[in-house]
């Protein structure tokens, strides 16, 4: 692997709150997605492949199980003595004020930027589902000798993040306005941008010494003319996770062979922290279709379109349709499931009915339904 000049940051817990159920005991990034990932994983497959091999992950609050799953980073190869991926500490000063928002947890690891010696700084937030060319990026910023880079996506904005920007591009790509006007169609942010490490910390500290409350307004309200931005269009598959909803069906939509083939794309791999299990097992009368069974699950009854992660259970006569169930979840004999997200260790009982007929119902973790 070649390794490039640049330094990752990926924020943990952005966005926490637009999940604000699944993210109770835990962030943004050890979320669970498509039968055996975390959402950080994205983030940090995209970076490590595109051979960036010093990583800070910026948490604020019930990482532990996102630490958990990183470990020492070895499944992305950041398990280095030099560089590699460091855990960054959620505080602001020495008084141990958690950070408000992006400005303030930069600010609070300006040491870090500052001790470190990269050219660029690769930064990302854990929302996003998307195979992005980190390579490809870097090359492009450096063709358009920007100081600023933004990977975008284009079509209906998401819902959920209210203050997402999306952009307006002159004929060679730069950026010429920014606006948070609802259009169906437009160039909306991937929440991954390139930047040079000096300008990074330059701005940070003007914003704070002035008073700036976000990164954001430091970069494109005030220096949209200032500063040279550009935006690299993501041309493949990309979901942002911004509701229970949009996690339901960025998960569903893996169910697509294309979708599959560009997320999980064989030339920039995917990597999460494995678990080994014995095989899935299907019982006699078991009905399968359309669906992504992973690892230790028993199937004796039937499943269509839907995502099981590990050990999870189907008993003889249950249907399960449209859903998604994590870790260990467990359906009863004769249960009847649609539209559904089972956190982890749900259990439902024989013969209940549990669904929606529009829309998805969320069962929050070890909930037992039924007696």
């Amino acid at each position: 692997m070649i390794i490039s000049n640049t330094l990752g940051i990926v924020f943990a817990n952005a966005h926490d709150a637009l999940l604000k159920d699944m993210t109770k005991t835990s962030s943004m990034g050890a979320v669970n997605y498509g039968g055996r990932y975390r959402l950080i994983d994205f983030a940090l497959s995209n970076l490590s492949n595109g051979g960036v091999s010093k990583v800070g992950v910026i948490t604020k609050s019930n990482y532990y199980s996102l630490m958990a799953h990183i470990g020492n980073g070895k499944p992305w190869d950041l398990d280095r003595k030099k560089g590699g991926i460091n855990i960054l500490p959620p505080y602001i000063s020495p008084e141990a004020q958690v950070y408000k928002g992006r400005l303030e947890a930069i600010h609070g690891i300006l040491e870090y930027l500052e001790e470190s010696k990269e050219e660029n700084v690769v930064i990302c937030d854990s929302d996003v589902v998307a195979n992005i060319n980190i390579r490809n990026l870097l090359a492009y910023h450096k063709e358009k000798n920007a100081d600023i880079t933004v990977v975008t996506a284009y079509g209906k904005k998401p819902n959920g993040q209210k203050d997402m920007m999306h952009y307006d591009f002159g004929e060679d790509g730069r950026i010429i306005s920014v606006d948070f006007s609802p259009a169906e169609d437009c160039e909306y942010s991937l929440d991954t941008m390139v930047i040079g490490r000096e300008l990074l910390i330059d701005i940070v500290k003007a914003e704070f010494a002035t008073q700036g409350v976000s990164l954001s307004h430091g970069i494109f309200e005030k220096g949209l003319n200032k500063y040279r931005i550009y935006g690299y269009k993501h041309q493949g598959y990309s979901a942002v996770i911004d509701s229970i909803e949009s996690y339901f069906n960025a998960n569903l939509d893996l169910l697509s062979k294309e979708v599959r083939n560009d997320v999980f794309n064989k030339n920039n791999p995917i990597y999460t922290n494995s678990r080994d299990d014995m095989p899935a097992k299907y019982g006699l009368k078991s009905k399968v279709k359309n669906a992504i069974i992973a690892d230790g699950c028993i199937i004796e009854g039937t499943v269509k379109n839907s995502v099981l992660f590990r050990g999870v259970k189907v008993g003889a006569g249950a249907v399960v349709e449209n859903c998604v169930l994590m870790h260990g979840a467990e359906i009863g004999a004769g249960a009847k499931v649609s539209n559904v997200i089972a956190d982890n260790f749900v259990k439902i009982s024989d013969n209940k009915e549990v669904g929606a007929q529009t829309g998805v119902v969320y069962i929050e973790k070890n909930t037992l339904i039924g007696g």
